[in-house]
């Protein structure tokens, strides 16, 4: 098992959100659940441990769960720009 350096989570947590931006651009051409695994090989790549593991992924389920495209997309937006900041 890697440790990394608190430098290293910044990088790694950065790498992680553009990578739901690049794949949330994709939603028209690609199935959700593809997405969806996209996102999850990425976060097991780099053996990343943490209780918010997995929230990229929940931010990207709860767009695809959501009924109302127009919501869900401004939710994720939101919640995007709030953690690349």
């Amino acid at each position: 098992m890697k440790f990394y350096t608190e430098q290293e989570k910044i990088e790694l947590r950065k790498l992680c959100w553009e990578n739901v931006i690049d794949l949330f651009n994709k939603k028209k051409s690609m199935p959700p659940k593809t997405i969806i695994k996209t996102q999850i090989k990425l976060l097991n790549k780099y053996k990343i441990i943490g209780k918010n593991k997995y929230k990229t992924v929940k931010v990207l389920q709860n767009y695809f769960n959501n009924p109302n495209k127009e919501l869900a997309e401004q939710i994720f937006w939101n919640t995007v720009k709030n953690k690349t900041n």
